[in-house]
């Protein structure tokens, strides 16, 4: 009889991790290696690949000798935007590991958003033209390496996103093949069609030999080798981190909403079936496209500063990075912008700026850490407000690291108005992907599998939550303002 035990690989920006999941999605092991960033120019931010794979071979290996018996599937979460290059036969990757934070295409961007052309990239997409997406960056490394651009051409190359990547190395080269969550993050797939769109391969002059089939989320078709990883398994899910921590939260039904807090705080809500339109400054995109779930688009906002802005504030002198101040809501108290990896939804501003605005002789360090916290909380506020505005969130479940932090829970809920829903195992991302690999091989995800831990309800009430939004907004407004003015 088949095991029911699944194994997650979940790769993100500085570790990987692998756990294996028993049949009810109760963690068995858990294994972790670390991997370290590169930045080796303005805007370039890159891992090593031979780290990268060795890590997750390390990782693997640790918990399938943690388990009894062979699994019966692997799924891979990956960071979504992240891509390498690598050679057909050979398999050796001719590219670093370029990373999702890499901008390095920025002023190539720029250009390209002056040809006409450029204009179908949102209409087909449901993205933006940024320096975020590989395609900006694709056309970056053949602008200055044409002997790569022609053998992209010529077929000897292959260009994946990690997962991608991962599967043609655990099945020792036998299949070159993403899944619509990671594609479409690329600039170049048609969110209609889920296929690589001609126009777009034109505009950022990407060869059509150099990518893979995009397959369904949960039919990659390949298995591990045991020459690889020592066993053999089906690769049963691929998914990127944010769509397989709102699978993992259990939003499975339109309306439903998944915020992962972070190093920064990504919110995706389920928007059915069918193609959104999505309000301004909020990115449309694919959320999984499987065989045993269905197709759920998604609607995505996203916060740029989260845990990495609580260290920032720390190193700054305005709170210890863990555990800030609540703040105190009937205190006179300054109004902090914490964006030192600018702002994201609604107003997609790149500054790395922290403005204090309203400080006094009687202002405290407390009161600044926690305005510092609250700021956080507001862009949060800022980036519901800005998905809710066309698609009304009905729950909004919560997980990653940040939300152990229950007083940042509860400034959230205060600014925002939403009650927030916990979950009991936080670590969502691994957990979605093990849910889908878990359907791929003839498994269930039972209900207990996305509980609940707490509900974190407003408690602020409603005239002194639009008084403080207002002071947000003023303070938002000085904030871009003195950013503009240098």
């Amino acid at each position: 009889m088949k095991s029911p035990v699944v194994l997650a690989i979940d790769q993100g920006s500085s570790s990987t991790r692998c756990v294996a999941y028993d049949g009810g999605l109760r963690p068995l092991a858990t294994a972790a290696r670390p991997l370290a960033t590169a930045r080796p120019g303005p805007g370039m931010v890159e891992h090593d690949p031979g780290e990268l794979f060795d890590g997750v071979c390390a990782a693997l290996a640790e918990v399938q000798d943690g388990i009894d018996g062979p699994a019966a599937g692997i799924g891979i979460a990956n960071q979504t935007e992240t891509f390498v290059l690598w050679d057909g036969e050979s398999g050796e990757a001719v590219t670093p590991v370029i990373s999702w934070q890499d901008q390095r295409a920025g002023d190539l961007c720029a250009r390209l958003a002056e040809d006409p052309a450029a204009e179908r990239v949102a209409a087909v997409t449901g993205l933006g033209l940024d320096a975020t997406f590989s395609a900006p960056k694709l056309a970056w490394l053949f602008e200055r390496d044409p002997v790569l651009r022609e053998r992209a051409a010529a077929g000897e190359l292959r260009f994946g996103d990690v997962a991608c990547w991962l599967a043609w190395k655990l099945s020792g080269g036998a299949g070159h093949v993403s899944e619509p969550s990671n594609a479409c993050r690329s600039l170049l797939v048609d969110l209609a069609t889920l296929d690589w769109d001609d126009g777009l391969l034109d505009l950022f002059g990407v060869p059509r030999p150099l990518l893979p089939a995009i397959r369904a989320s949960d039919d990659s078709g390949l298995h591990t080798a045991g020459a690889v990883v020592g066993f053999e398994t089906p690769i049963a899910a691929m998914l990127g981190d944010q769509p397989a921590a709102l699978f993992g939260q259990g939003c499975t039904r339109p309306r439903m909403a998944a915020l992962t807090l972070g190093t920064g705080a990504f919110l995706w809500l389920n928007a059915g079936p069918d193609r959104p339109q999505p309000p301004d400054g909020v990115l449309a995109t694919v959320a999984w496209d499987s065989r045993h779930a269905g197709r759920a688009y998604a609607l995505e906002a996203f916060c740029a500063n989260a845990g990495n802005a609580l260290v920032v504030l720390a190193r700054v002198g305005l709170g210890d990075g863990d555990a800030p101040s609540a703040p105190d809501w009937e205190r006179q108290r300054p109004v902090v912008v914490p964006a030192p990896a600018g702002l994201g939804t609604p107003h997609w501003h790149s500054t790395d700026r922290i403005t204090v605005l309203g400080a006094s002789s009687t202002t405290t360090p407390a009161d600044l850490a926690a305005a510092g916290m609250a700021g956080i909380a507001h862009q949060i506020a800022d980036a519901l407000e800005a998905l809710d505005a066309a698609h009304s969130t009905d729950t909004l479940r919560v997980g990653g690291g940040l939300a152990r932090n229950h007083e940042f829970l509860q400034t959230v809920a205060d600014l925002s108005g939403f009650p927030l829903e916990v979950a009991a195992d936080l670590e969502a991302t691994a957990r979605g992907i093990a849910a889908m690999a878990s359907l791929a091989t003839g498994g269930e995800v039972p209900e207990a599998a996305h509980a609940v831990a707490d509900t974190v309800a407003p408690a602020l009430p409603d005239e002194q939550r639009r008084a403080e939004r207002g002071r947000w907004r003023e303070a938002i407004a000085v904030h871009m303002a003195g950013a503009a003015a240098g």
